[in-house]
């Protein structure tokens, strides 16, 4: 990994916004650079995209890709150097931090077609009356069911949806009728699934303005306590069992040894194809059966264009042919999440039977169920996303406790937004 980080960005604050919009610090321009994050698919289903953008006489172009995590580290010693891509895939985890230090141009007057957008999505990146990204899909959390391992261990699928209380019981039954697996997989390092549950507690994760932590210690100290007793339990696997199936073909839904994954609604789709059954898509756990307005369907990931782009005409047309070509759209489907306008899902058209079909299917039956979407996520929320999967892992390696665990994540918290 570079010696650079996230970091290097994100504690150099007004050197660094100054550093990036230096006007040619990054030498000759060349082609256009586009990067993105995510997994094989991802990647895949984009190339073919700008395979189209090629054929129909586009700008010429250059492209990068990476795992999530690595992405940022990248990004973060580019932007720093002044030699940010052009066209970049922006997620809401890190989007505050960008937009806030001048890295990124403002869009509202980039001529990029956005009147066909679901509003929610092409309205995501405002913040301050500018548009610093446009949205490329409308997500919700959910969770991935193999019903028919479930039917076989002698279960069954609440029709109102889990509790999370009878959910810890159905994995702890599950765990004891299947030899050799768990009932879930451990969900306690997951911060953004926690937002949902913070939710359901009946306050927002941030206060408005973004400055402090909104949810209560209790409600930390309560979610890395509920996770620490399906360890227990075995309900829920070791830590080191866990830190060793994070990839999607090692993953314990894709070993048999669980019949459930969580995740954002689209990532079904990386999951179908190492899973023998269907797996359906359903709301995760609620504080009371049937109340969904814990969860929201918001565009969490954007396109945008780097502060100090040399082809910034360019890279909008990029950006309007992705979100509006017929070919770039049906190269994509879902892979970025459920399209996000009435034409782009129309057009992928997934089979009924299809992972794609399920994952569209689920936003649209939750759009009216849902709480409101979040404003977009505050300086600093990258950090804590780390922070707090780092906290849930030393709990599960017996490094620490639920109680402080929650009180390092507040006290983590304290120190990290605002700033």
């Amino acid at each position: 990994m570079s010696t650079f980080s996230r970091r290097t960005l994100f504690g150099l604050g007004a050197a660094t916004a100054a550093a990036i919009t230096i006007p040619g610090c990054s030498g000759k321009s060349g082609p256009m650079r586009i990067s993105w994050y995510g997994p094989d698919p991802v990647t895949k289903a984009l190339n073919k995209a700008l395979d189209a953008w090629k054929a129909s006489g586009g700008a010429e172009y250059t492209a990068e890709s990476a795992p999530f995590d690595d992405y940022w580290d990248k990004l973060a010693t580019q932007t720093s150097g002044g030699n940010a891509p052009d066209v970049l895939r922006m997620s809401m985890s890190y989007f505050s931090d960008y937009a806030g230090r001048s890295a990124l141009k403002d869009l509202s007057s980039a001529g990029i077609d956005t009147s066909g957008l679901d509003k929610d999505v092409a309205d995501s990146g405002l913040t301050d009356g500018k548009n610093y990204g446009i949205g490329q899909s409308s997500i919700s959390y959910a969770m991935y069911l193999d019903e028919a391992a479930v039917q076989k261990a002698g279960g069954t699928v609440p029709a109102q949806g889990w509790t999370w209380d009878k959910f810890a019981e159905f994995a702890r039954d599950y765990s004891g009728s299947v030899q050799g697996s768990y009932g879930s997989t451990d969900q306690a390092g997951n911060f953004q699934l926690f937002e949902v549950y913070a939710r359901q507690h009946g306050t927002e994760l941030f206060s408005d303005d973004g400055g402090k932590l909104a949810t209560s210690k209790d409600t930390v100290q309560e979610w890395f306590q509920y996770w620490a007793d399906l360890r227990k339990a075995k309900a829920a696997p070791a830590q080191n069992i866990s830190a060793e199936t994070t990839a999607i073909e090692k993953s314990l839904v894709a070993k048999g040894k669980a019949p459930l994954q969580f995740g954002w609604v689209q990532q079904v789709t990386f999951y179908q194809p190492v899973v023998k059954n269907p797996l359906s898509v359903l709301p995760v756990p609620q504080g009371t059966a049937g109340d969904l307005k814990g969860q929201f369907v918001k565009g969490l990931d954007l396109w945008s264009i780097s502060s100090a782009s040399k082809h910034p005409e360019d890279a909008a047309k990029l950006i309007g042919f992705l979100l509006n070509d017929e070919k770039a759209i049906k190269a994509i489907g879902i892979l970025l999440g459920v399209p996000p306008s009435k034409k782009a899902r129309d057009l992928v058209a997934a089979d009924a039977g299809s992972a794609g079909a399920r994952a569209i299917k689920y936003v649209e039956d939750i759009a009216d169920k849902v709480g409101p979407s979040p404003k977009p996520w505050p300086k600093g929320y990258g950090e804590l996303l780390t922070g707090f999967g780092r906290i849930a892992e030393n709990i599960g390696f017996g490094k620490s406790d639920p109680a402080k665990g929650a009180q390092e994540f507040v006290d983590l918290a304290g120190k990290t937004l605002g700033q």
